[in-house]
């Protein structure tokens, strides 16, 4: 149980913070650097669980990794795609992201591995994944609905697709890009709509043959090479979102976030604020393998907006805080055509609606539409719960300035998940 917000009055966020790195570029730099032929290094990494877990896994793949938390960097001496067979499961927790990941790479490597997780991963098949899998040469078997756990066997036969996009899913693309890189033949992804393109930039950059426009992603496993690199992390948007929010929703507040990941497939939540009639100064802005800069924001009001189907890619992560947003706002904010937030985050969605509920707040979830109206008053009718989800705890933490009336939130240390100092960082800003 926790609570943050004590205090018999709401707080105000002054000052600027610098925000961990990106958690999803973080897990697809191990990855790649455990793939890749030499050394890697990495800078401004996040040491959160989710990452703790990925770096494991890869070591008991056979990777050398070596971290230092103090200095935020971590060194890695690839395989060069030579992973090393493991006679126990690779166990990977709820790492929801890692999951989908791994399968792809370990599709081009011929061992049987055994992949085991947590009770949500345990309930989240991998259908379409495994199936794509399979038609590109990969053998499986798993306990029911082709959830964890799972038995995997790679190919180093495996045979080039053509994967007509059915859902928006950064991850199941990701996933055939991983297996597409050690085929005999190209694979091409003919988008849906553009999603997170972290795994092509950082493919390439590690020395991958991958072709990008903006309807169809080329993979030609001829043209790819990996060897290991250097690279900063940028600040997770993410992360950053939640101090962006907070300091909009609280009165006199202005807050700066220093060098915030900006890639443009990532960052939807900028252009809502800015349809809401808000107002976010970028500055120092650096275009990198992964542009980066610095975020100003203060208090100011918003109004409602209809958030269109090809921008859902851009915020799937930030739903939860949009719909805090929403609910402050002036007027009715919807977002449209969001079946596949359902088929990707369909629990999320639901304890989002339970435990804002709690706090008053009520919103219309239809099969093709999430509807909010505006100017809701805060009423808290209980104590909340994350339900272990930590994008669900910090959104709550956020809501708990919108109020003074005091109210707990359990498991809130989910937070530690992605972000273990969020809130130690956030009493950095906090003014009473």
């Amino acid at each position: 149980m926790f609570n943050f917000n004590t205090q018999p009055k709401k707080y105000s966020l002054n000052g600027e913070i610098t925000v961990p790195g990106d958690k999803s570029i973080a897990h697809r730099a191990i990855m790649f650097g455990s793939l890749a032929k030499g050394v890697t290094q990495l800078s401004n990494f996040s040491f959160s669980e989710d990452l703790a877990t990925t770096a494991r896994t890869f070591k008991e793949l056979g990777a050398k990794i070596h971290s230092e938390p103090s200095t935020k960097s971590m060194v890695i001496k690839g395989t060069n795609h030579q992973f090393k067979p493991t006679d126990k499961p690779l166990e990977i927790h709820n790492v929801g992201e890692l999951e989908s990941l791994l399968l792809g790479v370990l599709a081009s490597v011929p061992q049987e591995y055994i992949i085991d997780g947590g009770e949500f991963l345990k309930n989240r098949p991998q259908s379409s994944t495994l199936s794509f899998l399979h038609q590109m040469g990969v053998q499986y078997n798993q306990v029911s609905d082709e959830a964890l756990p799972l038995k995997i066997l790679g190919s180093t036969e495996l045979n080039g697709i053509t994967y007509q996009q059915e859902i928006s899913s950064a991850q199941i693309k990701s996933s055939l890009i991983l297996a597409g890189l050690y085929a005999k033949s190209k694979t091409t992804i003919i988008r849906k709509i553009p999603t997170r393109d972290h795994t092509e930039v950082l493919a390439n950059y590690f020395g991958a043959g991958i072709d990008m426009n903006s309807k169809i992603i080329t993979i030609d496993p001829k043209k790819t090479k990996l060897k290991g690199k250097s690279l900063n992390i940028p600040g997770d948007f993410s992360s950053a979102s939640f101090y962006l929010v907070g300091a909009m929703l609280s009165k006199d507040s202005q807050i700066t976030l220093r060098k915030v990941g900006l890639n443009p497939t990532r960052i939807g939540l900028l252009d809502v604020i800015k349809q809401m009639g808000g107002k976010i100064d970028i500055s120092n802005r650096v275009d990198n393998i992964e542009p980066y800069g610095d975020l100003t924001v203060g208090t100011q009001s918003l109004h409602g907006t209809t958030i269109t189907a090809e921008q859902v890619p851009t915020i799937i992560d930030e739903i939860p805080l949009i719909a805090l947003i929403a609910s402050q706002a002036t007027g009715r904010t919807i977002i449209e055509e969001v079946q596949d937030v359902y088929l990707q985050n369909s629990e999320r969605v639901r304890i989002m609606r339970t435990e804002l509920a709690k706090l008053g707040i009520i919103m219309q979830i239809n099969a093709d539409s999430i509807v909010i109206e505006g100017n809701q008053q805060i009423k808290v009718k209980d104590d909340v719960d994350s339900h272990k989800d930590h994008r669900i705890a910090m959104m709550l933490v956020i809501a708990s300035n919108l109020t003074t009336t005091p109210f707990q939130i359990k498991n809130i240390e989910a937070i530690d998940v992605s972000y273990p100092n969020f809130i130690s960082d956030l009493k950095r800003l906090v003014n009473f």
